[in-house]
C-alpha cells in the first residue's frame, strides 16, 4: 500500500495560530448617510487584538479592542460632536470591543460570530469577509497575513441616538452605519518595529 500524500493546505483558509493586529497597517473605517443620501466616511486609528486561529478553523476566536477617541471623520468640530454623549460618549466610553467566537463559510469567503460593544451596550454581530493571503514580512522576518471585513450596524441599537429630525427633514445622521474593515496581522510583536518606522521620513 502506497503511503497518504499529505493534503495541500487550503489557500483559502488562513494558518493557525495567534495573529496580532499591526495598527498601523490596518484600517478600521465606518460610513455613514449625512441627510439620507451623502456618505461620510471614518475611521478609528487606533487599535489592538488577536485572532486565535485554529483547526479546525470554525473554532477561530477574537478580541479586538478600538480607541473611540481616535475616531476621524477629517472635520474637528464633527469629530468632536461624534465623541460628545450625543453620539459615541467617548469620555465615558473610550473603547468599542469585539469578541468573535465561531467562524464559518460564505460563499466565497468567511463570516464570524461575535459580540460587539458600543457606548456599554452589546449586540451581537457577524463580519463577513475574505482571507486575502500569508506572506513573510521582510523587515521583520515574521509571517503577516490580510483580511478584509464588512458589516453593518444600526446605532440606535447601542443607545447612540445623536441628533433628531427636524420636522419635514430627514435625519441628520443616518441610523445605519457600515463597518469596513482592512485588517494585517502578525505573528510577532511589530510595535518596536512600527516605532522605528514612524521616525524615518519615508513610512512602508
Amino acid at each position: 500500500m502506497s503511503p497518504t500524500t499529505p493534503a495541500e493546505p487550503d489557500p483559502t483558509t488562513p494558518p493557525p495560530g495567534t495573529w496580532h493586529i499591526d495598527p498601523l497597517h490596518s484600517s478600521i473605517a465606518f460610513v455613514a448617510r449625512h441627510l439620507a443620501f451623502v456618505r461620510v466616511h471614518g475611521r478609528f486609528t487606533d487599535a489592538e487584538g488577536t485572532l486565535t486561529i485554529t483547526a479546525p478553523v470554525e473554532e477561530t476566536t477574537a478580541r479586538v479592542r478600538v480607541a473611540t477617541t481616535t475616531l476621524d471623520t477629517g472635520v474637528p468640530a464633527r469629530d468632536h460632536h461624534l465623541r460628545s454623549p450625543e453620539f459615541l460618549n467617548t469620555d465615558r466610553h473610550p473603547l468599542m470591543e469585539f469578541h468573535g467566537h465561531r467562524v464559518h463559510r460564505v460563499h466565497d469567503g468567511w463570516a464570524m460570530d461575535g459580540d460587539l460593544t458600543v457606548a456599554g451596550v452589546t449586540r451581537p454581530l457577524t463580519l463577513t469577509g475574505h482571507f486575502l493571503g500569508e506572506d513573510i514580512y521582510p523587515f521583520t522576518g515574521g509571517r503577516r497575513l490580510g483580511f478584509t471585513g464588512r458589516a453593518s450596524v444600526d446605532r440606535r441599537d447601542f443607545g447612540v441616538s445623536g441628533l433628531p429630525p427636524l420636522p419635514g427633514a430627514q435625519i441628520f445622521v443616518g441610523a445605519r452605519v457600515d463597518i469596513e474593515l482592512d485588517i494585517s496581522m502578525v505573528d510577532h510583536d511589530i510595535q518596536p518595529f512600527n516605532q522605528q518606522l514612524l521616525g524615518r521620513p519615508q513610512a512602508i
